[in-house]
């Protein structure tokens, strides 16, 4: 049984939820807000920290992820009430795949990705696949583990990962081995890339059938994933879209602010 990150705050007898997804590698720590200001229109704010995530442990896969928080709201008698959801990036879109299973009101995606393994070929394409690849790379001040052992590990990550054959082979039982840094952390890397990759998941098709609103925040440039493609299935599921110009990458670096601003707008 993993133990999951859930952070708590804000209103002790909520009629809103708030419920923060952060993208893979990522953590809801880092979306900083003024509670007292939700507290105040009786939202509740669930930090979710997935598998992987945070202090959370296990090894992160987005199904069992969304299990994971459908359980927890079940656990605190939360399921009848209104829950906004926030996720970037494969938090985005995780949240889609709940559009059955908690009562959302709302949701904001932030650089969804749509495709898991159009994401990873994107980024072989640009030449941007070591962007992907430090995410992966133990930390020997972080780890039990022999410097030898960790620096053997790591280089037999980027030899075999440097390319995308193994997303067509699957061939990734090689890496059967933890992975841990100030990002992420599980007890096997094989799997991971089986839970995400192999064979992948895509929510493309999520957004046409969705009957629950939903928002998408674009960044100006975006080295994981086509902002064309996400353009397009907006477009085609007359889901609305919004550029932030301060936003310059994927991870929205130093532009959370502008984002929620626009968020607190639309629900307080």
């Amino acid at each position: 049984m993993n133990q999951l990150e859930i952070i708590i705050s804000g209103s002790s007898n909520p009629k809103q939820l708030l419920l923060i997804w952060p993208s893979t590698g990522g953590n809801a720590r880092s979306f900083r807000l003024k509670e007292s200001e939700l507290a105040a229109k009786d939202f509740a704010i669930i930090r979710y920290n997935p598998a992987s995530h945070g202090n959370s442990t296990g090894t992160y896969d987005p199904q069992t992820a969304a299990n994971d928080i459908v359980l927890f709201l079940k656990s605190k008698n939360w399921t009848d009430i209104p829950v906004v959801g926030i996720g970037h990036s494969g938090g985005g879109a995780a949240l889609l795949m709940l559009e059955n299973d908690i009562k959302f009101s709302a949701r904001y995606l932030l650089s969804p990705i749509l495709d898991s393994r159009l994401s990873l070929f994107y980024l072989y394409e640009k030449g941007n696949i070591k962007q992907f690849l430090d995410l992966l790379m133990t930390d020997e001040k972080l780890s039990d583990s022999k410097k030898e052992t960790i620096d053997l590990q790591n280089e037999t990550t980027i030899r075999l990962l440097n390319n995308p054959l193994w997303l067509e082979s699957g061939e990734v039982n090689v890496l059967d081995f933890p992975v841990c840094n100030s990002k992420i952390q599980f007890s096997n890397l094989s799997q991971f890339l089986r839970n995400l990759f192999l064979p992948g998941f895509s929510v493309n098709n999520s957004l046409p059938k969705t009957n629950k609103p939903v928002k998408i925040f674009l960044p100006v440039q975006d080295d994981w994933f086509p902002i064309s493609k996400t353009i397009e299935v907006a477009n085609l599921s007359g889901i609305p879209m919004e550029t932030i110009p301060s936003a310059k990458d994927h991870f929205f670096t130093s532009s959370w602010i502008a984002v929620w601003s626009r968020i607190k707008s639309e629900i307080l």
